[in-house]
């Protein structure tokens, strides 16, 4: 069979599907070029955008349109329903957390290196809209603990002394020095 008789078949983009093809070295075999033509005639006015997709993806078939975004570097965006369950996540693992945090640990210098890390899983999520206000929230715990520690360890232990410049700036790193 003749794609000549395809009705509402692109002719440009047909052509650029097979030069693609025979550029990827996976020409179009006479048993399928008719069935290959009409399934890019069914997607009608899109049929340009199906080959462009299906080329930039380096597919090897035609497929619908993606709908949604098409810049994969275009962070997706949560819906409300995604937020609330990722805050309800956030305060069971807070919650776990500080039961742990209460009964488990005594040393000041061992929970300052769990706010370290703590520090650094925040730290990761920086794009997060919340995330500073989390921050801010650590500050007064770890003001405490290093009131509680000793000094010494806590300029000695580089993780440390980073947290402690990281949340208070190179004046909190001299007030533990003096």
């Amino acid at each position: 069979m003749s794609i000549e008789n395809i009705e509402g078949l692109d002719r440009d983009a047909w052509d650029r599907w097979v030069a693609y093809r025979k550029a990827i070295r996976k020409p179009l075999k006479d048993v399928s070029m008719h069935a290959a033509a009409l399934k890019l005639s069914k997607y009608g006015a899109d049929q340009a955008e199906v080959v462009n997709q299906s080329i930039s993806n380096q597919w090897q078939g035609l497929f619908e349109l993606r709908k949604g975004k098409t810049d994969p570097t275009e962070p997706k965006q949560k819906t409300d329903k995604q937020k609330a369950a990722d805050q309800q996540i956030f305060e069971a693992h807070q919650s776990r957390n500080e039961r742990f945090w209460n009964s488990e640990i005594d040393d000041p210098i061992m929970k300052l290196r769990l706010c370290d890390a703590l520090l650094a899983r925040y730290s990761a999520y920086a794009d997060e809209p919340d995330i500073l206000e989390r921050i801010e929230a650590l500050k007064p715990r770890v003001a405490e603990f290093i009131r509680m520690s000793d000094k010494t360890k806590v300029i000695g232990d580089p993780h440390l002394r980073s947290m402690v410049g990281q949340l208070f700036g190179e004046r909190g790193i001299k007030r533990l020095q003096a």
